[in-house]
């Protein structure tokens, strides 16, 4: 992780004091800091939707983070920059000089506008110039479009030594001063990374990135490292067609270019009230978590310290219930939840839990362990996770030298994952069926064992 220079960190009265433990985590891990934030042109064409954005900028600004934002063009602009020639090969637009005059234009009405807000809003803030965005044109045939060289940093470093937030355009200009189309989010990537930004948050018209489900409704996406990110880049949906289309390209790409320059996180998040301090304070947050570092963490045995946040996790997925209404995840009591610590496993992304399983011994059946107490948060479904914590499972059994496992579920999506490990199995285990299927009433029949056969091994003391 890159070096964070903190400009100047002064003490300040809150205007608007948050409560423990948000002001707690203000001071101890952005106050001081960077955060970069980029919107595009139908955001702050639209009053209402960037005075929202602003509004969690200005909550940011009162708790002394540096907020930096850049913007894209209006939609007008936007539609006719689309409707211009693209390159053969690389897919971005080709601009024309007659056209800088009408880039230029856009460029001062986005600063105009963005700064009457914020005066509105009691924001104090400062306009900089595209200058700012050191650019040169890219090579074969993209004429008057650019890339980023360098960003004149001490410019936006001024706006943050006077709690200024920092408004900067798209568009950048070359070594003869004169400009050229960059687009917004190579500019906010590169900036982010030049000012040492502990964030890069990018908003959007969804709740984050989206990609096609297994059913083909479209699903958000809560957490990614820069591996995963490159793998969503290769993903395809089960017509063949890329799962990234080409209109989100540019996002995905100024997120790699972010996290490859050394910023630590980038949050895509859905335009909208309390969306930013909910994506930065919340258990789950609101839109798409991406990190250049790899975050997922399995710990086994579960420590004491984690029951607490187990029973929190428990409590989010007890949601989930049958059609009459019972829970799919049985209630347990703390006192055994904390008897099962030693064979249960929990999944973390950095400090937050994510995920749950434990195993027992199987009633009646001393070479047997029974799965358990299967759940992951509500926004982290279909993200794996289920996955990976049923195959860490059956590896801490056939440790602990048991010769199967069993599973009991009254929940198609579970059902699902366990086809892939093991077999359907009621019949072969009425006893575990029948205590079970108590508990559902009339859902009995949703209820069905599963079966996990174990390489034979010793039982470990």
């Amino acid at each position: 992780m890159g070096v964070v220079l903190v400009r100047s960190v002064r003490t300040r009265i809150m205007a608007s004091p948050l409560p423990f433990p948000l002001a707690s985590y203000f001071e101890q891990q952005l106050a001081g800091h960077g955060i970069a934030h980029k919107i595009d042109g139908d955001q702050w064409e639209n009053a209402e939707v960037c005075d929202e954005v602003l509004r969690g900028i200005r909550t940011l600004l009162r708790n002394d983070v540096k907020c930096l934002l850049v913007s894209g063009p209006g939609a007008a602009m936007e539609a006719e920059l689309n409707g211009r020639a693209v390159h053969p090969r690389t897919r971005l637009r080709i601009t024309e000089r007659k056209h800088i005059p009408r880039i230029e234009a856009e460029i001062h009405a986005i600063s105009e506008t963005l700064a009457a807000r914020c005066r509105r809003l009691g924001i104090p803030h400062r306009v900089l110039p595209h200058w700012v965005t050191r650019a040169t044109r890219l090579l074969d045939g993209h004429k008057e479009t650019g890339g980023v060289v360098s960003i004149a940093r001490e410019a936006i470093y001024t706006a943050f030594d006077e709690d200024e937030l920092a408004i900067l355009p798209f568009g950048g200009v070359d070594a003869a001063g004169r400009t050229l189309y960059v687009g917004a989010e190579d500019v906010a990537a590169r900036a982010a990374a030049a000012v040492n930004a502990r964030k890069l948050i990018m908003y959007s018209d969804e709740p984050g990135l989206m990609v096609p489900s297994r059913s083909g409704r479209r699903k958000k996406i809560s957490f990614l490292d820069l591996h995963q990110l490159l793998q969503l880049l290769r993903a395809c949906d089960a017509q063949d067609n890329f799962v990234v289309g080409e209109e989100r390209l540019p996002t995905v790409e100024a997120i790699y270019e972010a996290l490859a320059y050394g910023v630590p996180q980038v949050h895509v998040v859905q335009a909208k009230t309390g969306a930013l301090l909910e994506e930065l304070f919340t258990r789950t947050g609101s839109g798409t978590l991406i990190e250049r570092d790899p975050f997922l963490h399995l710990d086994f045995p579960a420590r004491p310290e984690q029951l607490g946040e187990i029973i929190q996790l428990r409590q989010e997925c007890s949601r989930a219930a049958t059609p009459t209404g019972v829970p799919l995840l049985k209630p347990l009591a703390t006192e055994e939840l904390e008897r099962l610590l030693p064979t249960t496993l929990v999944l973390r992304q950095r400090e937050l839990m994510v995920g749950t399983v434990y195993f027992d011994d199987a009633p009646g059946h001393e070479d047997t362990a029974v799965i358990g107490g299967f759940a992951v948060g509500e926004n982290h479904q279909d993200s794996g996770y289920g996955r990976l914590l049923l195959e860490s499972a059956l590896e801490q059994i056939q440790e602990a030298g048991y010769a199967r496992a069993i599973s009991v579920t009254g929940s198609d999506s579970v059902k699902h994952l366990y086809e892939q490990y093991g077999r359907a199995a009621s019949d072969a285990w009425p006893d575990v069926l029948g205590r079970v299927r108590r508990r559902y009433g009339a859902d009995a029949p949703l209820v069905a064992v599963y079966e996990f056969p174990l390489p034979d091994v010793a039982r470990s003391a």
